[in-house]
């Protein structure tokens, strides 16, 4: 996960939450997973400690500190030191999911909310644009549940501690098959297929956000 892992992990809130607990600034992270003062308790603290020993995630070294394994102490990092974020609104009449990119300059990855407080963390290589990321999860949510609406927000991490607004493109998919894009200033667009729908978000993405070297 420090831009050359690929594979997904799967780690829990109280996992997480000890991982920000252990750093300098757990602040706007904490706020974007969703997770409040309940999840910063001894208690749970310990259980996430628990947790990462077990799965042998980490791992007690001389005194009393702790060895992450590099996957998680990669997460740890971008965790401690973010530079953006773009979160993705999914939802439809009778669904709703998300997925929120953190982005720290050599550390990316995708973060999914799963059952039982599971967060699903996927790497985003180094060299990869990470619109191809956040438009994949649009894709799958949007052909499985329709109309539905994609709703992107960007934002560095500076402004999202002062409580700026964020920059916002959405891209929705209508029953009648047809595709529609709102732009970051506003403009709506309609288009006859998801790849030509999916164009327009890119260059969206690009002006909200540019967290990758642009490929077209």
């Amino acid at each position: 996960m420090d831009g050359t892992a690929t594979e997904q992990l799967s780690m829990t809130a109280a996992e997480l939450s000890f991982l920000l607990a252990s750093g300098d600034r757990p602040g706007e992270a904490s706020r974007l997973l969703g997770l409040t003062d309940a999840d910063r308790t001894d208690a749970v603290l310990s259980a996430g400690l628990g947790s990462l020993l077990l799965r042998h995630l980490a791992a007690p070294v001389e005194g009393s500190r702790l060895e992450l394994s590099p996957a998680v102490a990669a997460i740890a990092a971008a965790l401690h030191r973010p530079r953006a974020f773009v979160q993705v609104g999914l939802t439809a009449d009778d669904h709703a999911d998300g997925a929120l990119l953190f982005d720290a300059g050599g550390i990316r990855f995708m973060v999914g909310a799963r059952t039982y407080r599971r967060y699903d963390i996927t790497p985003v290589a180094a060299d990869a644009d990470v619109r191809d990321s956040l438009l994949a999860v649009a894709d799958r949510f949007l052909h499985r549940h329709r109309p539905a609406t994609a709703t992107f927000n960007a934002a560095t991490a500076a402004d999202f501690a002062r409580g700026a607004q964020p920059a916002r493109a959405t891209l929705a998919s209508s029953a009648d098959g047809s595709w529609q894009v709102v732009g970051v200033d506003g403009t709506e667009s309609t288009a006859a297929g998801f790849d030509a729908a999916a164009a327009i978000v890119r260059g969206e993405l690009a002006k909200m956000l540019p967290l990758a070297p642009a490929s077209g």
